[in-house]
């Protein structure tokens, strides 16, 4: 008996597999809080794109030194995801090292390797946010030593936001952030929080405050954001526009 072998036209099928938009997304290595919060988000919210993690070295502590190398690896981390493909945007999620690389080295070294990718940073999707809200006047809290909070707090008000307050909590190892229990992470937003600011801004990609926005907006009688609901409603916005 004969088989007769013939070929199946693939074509149509690859012109057409990838009309949703791609977002590519690099997170720290020691990071155990960004991917939760972003496929849960993802899951309640159901936004029209794809998405591709990768992983970026970080040797802690977090320092200003420490943070700003984390810039040298970007072209690197990027070129890794869907490699030879094209991505509709790539998201550094780190708000610290972002703040302290700077809007313009990120995209760079990102575009060196996605070329016709779009770029957002977690500090640039916080500014945006609180912008996109009418909030100037920005309590903070951060996670940081003084000497990191101090960084972002300038990178904010470069960026023409108010800071009426801020607080750190001198914490060195961004595994440690992730541990913290909710009620201290509420506890230090009360304590944070000043009677003048549209809104309190808690810092770190790493810690689990955007699950609790609601009990800590509870608690402060303020609304809060966070760097993890800063990047994904941002990613959204810029999606959305990409889709026209």
């Amino acid at each position: 008996m004969t088989i007769e072998s013939t070929k199946y036209n693939l074509s149509e099928a690859l012109n057409t597999a990838n009309e949703r938009p791609s977002v590519g997304l690099i997170v720290l290595n020691t990071d155990f809080t960004f991917e939760r919060d972003f496929v849960r988000m993802y899951s309640e919210q159901k936004p029209n794109f794809d998405f591709y993690f990768n992983r970026i070295h970080f040797a802690n502590p977090m320092t200003p030194e420490s943070l700003a190398a984390i810039g040298d690896d970007l072209t690197e981390a990027s070129a890794g995801i869907l490699p030879n493909y094209n991505l509709d945007l790539v998201v550094f999620n780190c708000t610290s090292s972002s703040s302290i690389v700077g809007d313009d080295a990120i995209e760079n070294a990102i575009q060196e390797s996605k070329p016709t990718a779009k770029v957002l940073s977690t500090s640039q999707a916080v500014v945006a946010n609180f912008k996109e809200r009418g909030f100037n006047k920005v309590s903070v809290l951060t996670p940081y030593s003084e000497e990191v909070s101090s960084l972002l707090r300038d990178y904010l008000q470069k960026n023409d936001l108010e800071i009426v307050s801020s607080m750190y909590m001198d914490m060195s190892d961004d595994r440690d952030v992730a541990m913290l229990p909710a009620d201290e992470i509420i506890n230090a937003a009360k304590a944070a929080i000043h009677d003048d600011a549209d809104a309190i801004f808690i810092s770190c990609t790493a810690m689990r405050s955007a699950e609790i926005i609601p009990d800590i907006e509870a608690a402060i009688g303020k609304p809060v954001l966070t760097s993890n609901q800063a990047t994904f409603d941002q990613i959204s916005k810029m999606i959305d526009n990409l889709n026209g």
